[in-house]
């Protein structure tokens, strides 16, 4: 990633990145893209198949695997439009911020968060847009990259991933991080059968020690990093079990019933802990290149001893 100094270029890198992350890319889209090579030398020939190729890799990636919402990553509950999302809002609103109309799901997208940085740096507000990077993106966009890594995606959304890394630890590296670092206080999840409602998205037969098992490993702020679809099929592919369709907690539910019909819930706790394994060991390159991201990175780390720990004694 080339260093930028002047906020104007910065700005505009930003803002590039935004409009990649918050669509697929069109051919009205290609001009923007000069102010990022390396997006333009990975699309390549922008023919129609090409153009349609990324459509159906953006869905795949965005719409269907890795949600790229902050919420996702740093609530509690894990779920869309939850405090997490309001805690952005309020960012928004704090900041006279009106996120453009985009086609998104909740205000916390990646794309909207990098949006308000390219136009606080236009605005020359550059200590307004190195403190949302602090408060919010560094928490969380690094995780989404990582699991991005993860899905082998075509080389044009892994190109928009790193260099979307590059851009927030090169605006953090200009300045004085914090001294302190800790994941935002935020209310704990809903409890739904305390209340006598339904729990959404939960394997009917599972019982209630299951279930808080699968809530825990697929809720990213108590596991320490997001378990897709994908590492869920590659675990029972590994197993040689079905997993079937559905939501992720339906399908880690399943797979633990029939890994206990198998005689392999062994087996599938090995996978788990090598899948938290390979993720530590993420954080720590990721934060031993770029040390101005480690405090982030101790915050996860922990998580996922944590939950090593739970997978060691269960």
């Amino acid at each position: 990633m080339r260093v930028h100094s002047d906020t104007t270029a910065r700005a505009t890198v930003f803002a590039t990145l935004a409009s990649v992350w918050l669509a697929e890319i069109r051919p009205d889209d290609l001009p923007t893209l000069a102010a990022l090579p390396p997006l333009v030398e990975a699309l390549g020939e922008p023919t129609s198949d090409r153009l349609t190729d990324l459509a159906v890799e953006y869905q795949r990636l965005f719409g269907f695997d890795v949600p790229p919402y902050e919420s996702v990553f740093l609530d509690p509950s894990g779920l869309l439009m939850a405090p997490a999302t309001a805690r952005v809002e309020a960012t928004y609103a704090r900041l006279g911020w009106q996120p453009p109309r985009a086609r998104v799901g909740a205000a916390d997208h990646v794309g909207l968060e990098l949006a308000l940085v390219a136009d606080l740096l236009g605005a020359g507000r550059v200590e307004a847009a190195v403190q949302v990077v602090h408060e919010h993106l560094a928490f969380w966009a690094p995780l989404l990259v990582l699991t991005i890594r993860r899905l082998a995606p075509d080389r044009f959304y892994a190109t928009l991933a790193e260099e979307t890394l590059g851009a927030l630890f090169e605006l953090l590296d200009a300045y004085t991080p914090p001294q302190t670092v800790a994941l935002p206080l935020l209310p704990p999840p809903p409890r739904y059968e305390a209340n006598g409602l339904p729990e959404p998205d939960v394997d009917e037969v599972a019982g209630p020690g299951l279930r808080e098992l699968v809530r825990r490993l697929l809720t990213p702020r108590r596991a320490g990093l997001f378990i897709m679809r994908d590492d869920i099929r590659r675990l029972a592919r590994q197993l040689e079990l079905p997993v079937g369709m559905g939501t992720r907690q339906m399908m880690l539910a399943t797979l633990f019933r029939l890994a206990g019909q198998y005689d392999e819930v062994e087996a599938l706790l090995a996978g788990l802990r090598a899948l938290l394994d390979e993720s530590a060991q993420s954080y720590v390159e990721l934060s031993s290149r770029t040390p101005v991201w480690r405090l982030y990175a101790d915050c996860w780390l922990q998580r996922v001893e944590e939950t090593v720990r739970l997978l060691r004694s269960a």
